[in-house]
């Protein structure tokens, strides 16, 4: 946490951040369980609506790295946090006042995603030019920490809001956690003063690819923690998001206990986030392929347990958030410092372009196991999330040069 004490602008950005991940993680598990509600569970359906959630990303997630890299950053981040608040209030008001239909409420969640791909590129740009490379880890592990914490607040704000009103209250929460955000961001200094450069798509496009294909060449490493998270996101998105969710209300009969459960697997995160320098002295790629193999192996290991113990599944789940903590810092880490300084917005629009997509396929992924193995998808899902990373895990080259240390 001391890296996020470095500065007014590191402090500004930690504390607009919590507001935001705790309304955002609120939100998270009462979109879930709407839709999960709506559709009565069926997970082909779920999928369905996950897959076209996350659509957008293909389009706005290289306009997100173009905002982080040639415009005031500032005034980008408050921008969204307001726009995204607007439509907290617009889902509130759709469930509070009639029964909204499946797609209205996939296109809000559209939108969302759309608005998301604009913030974290700018965000995660911001920490380069405000503190010194040698402060990144320290600072990455420090947003961790108010992410997970932020994750524990916001399912359990869900829990309480659905025990003593409506799980739709989350929405008006979520919303005022927003302004919030934007009111602390607006007291963050300008930093640089990037040159006006006209949007054009087409070249926004060509410059994304040729951007893959130059990482692919020169910059191995990074290129294989990108495209492994893109192949386990396919698995670990649908089985977080709402295979958990789904599972968890059939075993437990509680929409109030998905929110304890999402705050017991963040709880494990928040130690992770603590621990991680503790633990990892220096930052590679290879760090963040074996993470990702023993997340899944772990999440497995939850899966199975659930059939027939809950207690040991819950002990599970926290140590799954563990190392979670660490997959999402070493990745962070990986794109600041193996990027030029030129390339740290378009790089991380990259990585999360190809996160998202990933993300999306995995509502198609898990709707097609849910057709073939029915009851046992969530068993189904974090076996392939296990065996997504190996490829990488066996691969040897390039990856294991003693140079490449984030």
């Amino acid at each position: 946490m001391r890296g996020l004490n470095l500065n007014a602008g590191t402090r500004a950005l930690a504390v607009g951040y919590f507001f935001s991940k705790c309304g955002e993680f609120a939100f998270e598990t009462a979109f879930a369980v709407a839709v999960v509600s709506m559709v009565n569970a069926d997970l082909l359906l779920i999928g369905l609506v996950y897959f076209f959630r996350y659509l957008p990303s293909m389009v706005f997630s290289p306009i997100g790295g173009w905002f982080a890299d040639n415009s005031e950053r500032r005034r980008t981040l408050i921008w969204v946090e307001l726009a995204k608040a607007g439509l907290a209030l617009v889902l509130f008001a759709l469930f509070t006042f009639s029964v909204p239909a499946l797609a209205v409420v996939t296109l809000a969640a559209m939108v969302m995603t759309a608005l998301d791909c604009l913030y974290v590129p700018t965000f995660r740009a911001y920490f380069p030019d405000i503190v010194e490379q040698d402060e990144l880890p320290s600072v990455n592990s420090g947003v961790q920490v108010v992410e997970d914490i932020s994750s524990i607040l916001g399912p359990l704000v869900f829990s309480v809001v659905a025990l003593l009103y409506s799980s739709e209250v989350t929405f008006l929460f979520f919303a005022v956690c927003l302004l919030l955000s934007a009111a602390i961001l607006t007291r963050l200094s300008v930093v640089g003063d990037p040159e006006r450069v006209n949007f054009d798509g087409m070249a926004l496009i060509r410059d994304a690819v040729r951007s893959i294909g130059h990482m692919r060449a020169c910059n191995a490493p990074l290129f294989a923690v990108i495209c492994c998270t893109t192949f386990c996101a396919m698995f670990a998105t649908s089985v977080i998001r709402f295979i958990l969710p789904a599972s968890v209300l059939e075993q437990f009969s509680s929409e109030a206990a998905v929110g304890y459960v999402f705050s017991l697997l963040a709880a494990g995160t928040v130690l992770g986030g603590l621990f991680y320098t503790r633990f990892n002295l220096r930052t590679s790629s290879r760090l963040v392929l074996r993470y990702w193999g023993f997340y899944g192996a772990l999440f497995f290991a939850a899966a199975v347990a659930l059939q027939f113990n809950h207690w040991l599944f819950l002990l599970i789940l926290f140590f799954v958030g563990f190392i979670g903590a660490f997959v999402d810092i070493a990745i962070v880490t990986n794109i600041q410092c193996l990027s030029n300084e030129q390339e740290v917005g378009r790089n991380f629009s990259l990585y999360y372009f190809t996160a998202v997509i990933g993300d999306a396929f995995s509502g198609l992924i898990a709707s097609v196991v849910y057709v073939l193995i029915g009851p046992a998808t969530f068993i189904g899902m974090t076996f392939m999330l296990v065996v997504a990373p190996l490829r990488w895990n066996i691969k040897k080259g390039a990856l294991d040069d003693p140079q490449d240390r984030a």
